[in-house]
């Protein structure tokens, strides 16, 4: 009979899905039990795996193992190398969650351009008339810098153009022609677009290419008072830059979801800066995107097993070959 583990758990949803099929066998394991999950996967036949790390000492113990289901798009928690190596094939959710983080996105741009932190509290504190001061922005009319112009990306810029800002695109990887499609202009470096951007929002993978993508050369290129937002993965920014750039008064604000450790340690300064909005990696953890991913990832499970998994959803096509 073939065994499903689920590492860490998902939402009812999902084991529903499974549950209908009396030919297969799920294991649950906890998120802090790594020897059960080495135990267990040498004859597993599907993982599903949130964001815990799976390396090699975990893949190499599989024996036959058909297809890691990721809750989630990110892969930076798997060696995926080995898993592609081994002919596993890795599956994302897909679009499942990319509206939840595209509408995180643009509450942090809004609450940093309407300075919510400082205006709550000083009603909190009884000073109303901190309104007399008239100095939080506006998203209309500005220009929206968006790195990476995927699933989640590109929501974010269709939300930008509703607000009615300019909206400009760097991702060289697609056709350009999207972006235009789409109503945005593609620009082609972010030296280029960088100085006249209001607003800059990071929507790309976390790798090699992308990692300290945001460093200091590039906080420095910003306009000044720009509001920044990393909801994507957190060493795609250079956070020691990043709090210089606060603290220096270059940038007026920085909303961010991701960190460099997670959770962060107490003593980053970003947690204490008053220019910041911070959110725990919850960009993709609304009630509906935990069912969609749930459902997706035991879907995609299931595809696996019956032979007929959609590559759409594999971010190693090579392990299909």
């Amino acid at each position: 009979m073939p065994r499903v583990i689920i590492h860490d758990a998902i939402d009812e949803a999902g084991l529903d899905l499974l549950a209908g099929r009396a030919d297969l066998e799920v294991c649950e394991v906890a998120r802090d039990d790594d020897e059960r999950l080495r135990r267990e996967i040498a004859d597993a036949d599907g993982l599903i795996l949130r964001y815990l790390p799976l390396g090699t000492e975990a893949l190499a113990a599989s024996t036959r193992l058909k297809v890691i289901a990721r809750h989630g798009v990110g892969c930076d928690n798997i060696d995926l190398a080995t898993a592609t190596a081994m002919k596993i094939p890795v599956a994302t959710v897909g679009d499942a969650n990319a509206v939840t983080v595209a509408e995180l996105t643009l509450y942090f741009m809004l609450a940093l351009a309407k300075r919510s932190r400082h205006y709550d509290e000083s009603v909190r504190q009884g000073d109303f008339l901190v309104r007399e001061a008239a100095d939080h922005l506006e998203l209309y009319g500005r220009t929206v810098l968006i790195i990476g112009f995927g699933r989640i990306g590109r929501r974010v810029a269709a939300r930008c153009r509703a607000f009615e800002m300019s909206v400009e695109c760097c991702d060289p990887y697609i056709p350009q022609q999207d972006i235009v499609d789409a109503g945005c202009t593609p620009v082609a470096s972010l030296a280029e677009a960088l100085p006249r951007a209001d607003y800059v929002s990071v929507h790309v993978p976390l790798n090699d290419e992308t990692r300290h993508l945001i460093d200091r050369t590039v906080l420095n290129s910003m306009k000044p008072g720009t509001i920044f937002v990393n909801a994507a993965r957190g060493p795609i920014v250079d956070g020691e830059a990043l709090h210089e750039a606060l603290e220096a008064g270059h940038l007026a604000g920085a909303g961010l979801d991701v960190f460099d450790e997670e959770p962060p340690r107490l003593d980053d300064p970003l947690l204490r800066h008053p220019s910041t909005l911070l959110m725990p990696h919850m960009g993709g953890s609304s009630r509906g995107a935990f069912v969609r991913m749930a459902t997706r990832c035991a879907q995609n499970v299931l595809d696996a097993l019956d032979g007929r998994l959609d590559s759409s959803f594999v971010i190693n096509p090579e392990a299909l070959e």
